[in-house]
């Protein structure tokens, strides 16, 4: 029983170190977007900026969870800590099959579309 509850212990700590590096690149692109407004010549739209940071919100959940999928398993194989990182590449793994079942869904991806 004890070596269960460590697993699903360890599998919820994946999920949130993913959300926390999220926050942290989402905070990080809040100060980037602030002073690109701040250093804008245009007037100065409230609702352009909240789409804009809605939209790096959204991203930096997606993004992270895509490099997740790649960053974990390096990290766990230098690191040899197999049960975290190994948690954690499993909840990128579904975070990203979440997102992009979420963009298929939404039409998400005809909106790239570099052959014109």
């Amino acid at each position: 029983m004890e070596g269960f509850q460590e697993g699903f212990m360890t599998f919820i700590m994946g999920f949130s170190h993913v959300f926390m590096v999220s926050v942290i690149v989402w905070m990080i692109g809040l100060l980037v977007l602030l002073f690109k407004e701040m250093f804008n010549t245009a007037d100065f739209n409230i609702r352009d900026y909240l789409y804009k940071v809605w939209k790096l919100l959204l991203s930096s959940f997606e993004w992270t969870a895509y490099l997740g999928v790649v960053v974990a398993p390096v990290i766990m194989l230098v690191t040899k800590d197999y049960a975290k990182y190994g948690m954690m590449t499993i909840a990128a793994i579904i975070l990203s099959v979440i997102y992009l079942y979420i963009r298929k869904q939404t039409g998400g991806f005809k909106k790239l579309n570099f052959r014109q």
